[in-house]
C-alpha cells in the first residue's frame, strides 16, 4: 500500500466505520423485527428527522441563542469578577475559596432548582449556561492574574494594557 493510499484510508476510516455501524444497526432492526418504539432503525430516524425538520430547527435555534446569551453574560461577569479577585489580595483571599467550591459543584444540580424558581422557559436555560461558563472563567482569570509575575505586570503597564 502506497503512502497516498494509506493517507486516503486514514481519512476515510471514520466514515467507513460509521457506515458499517449503521448497516449493522439497520440489519439488526430488520432481521429481528425490533419495535420502532424500543430501538428505531437508522432509516426510521432519518425519516423522522426529515418529517420534523422545521420544529427541530426552531428548537435548536432557541437553544443556541439561550446558550449564547448565558455564555456572553458568564464571560462578561466572569471576566469582571476575575479581574477584581485577581488584582486584590484581600478579595482573592475572601472569594477565591468560595469560587473554587462552587466551581466543583455539578451545574446540573442547579437545573431543578432554577426550574422551580423561574418555571420552564428561557430563563433557567440562560442561567444554566451562565453557571456553566461563569465559574471556570472567574477562577482561571483570578488565578492567572494572582500568579502573574511582577515583571510581566510592569511590562503590561508600560504597554498600556
Amino acid at each position: 500500500m502506497t503512502l497516498a493510499q494509506q493517507q486516503r484510508l486514514e481519512k476515510l476510516s471514520p466514515w467507513l466505520l460509521t457506515l458499517a455501524i449503521l448497516v449493522v444497526w439497520q440489519g439488526i432492526c430488520t432481521l429481528f423485527d425490533v419495535s420502532e418504539f424500543i430501538f428505531p432503525s437508522p432509516i426510521a430516524i432519518a425519516q423522522a428527522l426529515v418529517q420534523y425538520a422545521k420544529p427541530i430547527a426552531q428548537h435548536a435555534w432557541q437553544t443556541f441563542w439561550t446558550t449564547m446569551a448565558g455564555f456572553a453574560i458568564g464571560v462578561a461577569v466572569g471576566l469582571a469578577l476575575g479581574v477584581a479577585v485577581g488584582m486584590s489580595r484581600i478579595v482573592y483571599r475572601a472569594l477565591y475559596p468560595l469560587l473554587v467550591a462552587f466551581n466543583s459543584i455539578p451545574k446540573a444540580a442547579f437545573v431543578p432548582i432554577l426550574v422551580v424558581w423561574f418555571g420552564i422557559g428561557s430563563v433557567p436555560a440562560v442561567l444554566t449556561a451562565f453557571l456553566i461558563s461563569f465559574f471556570p472563567i472567574v477562577v482561571n482569570v483570578a488565578t492567572g492574574l494572582a500568579t502573574l509575575e511582577p515583571e510581566l505586570e510592569d511590562v503590561l503597564r508600560s504597554l498600556g494594557a
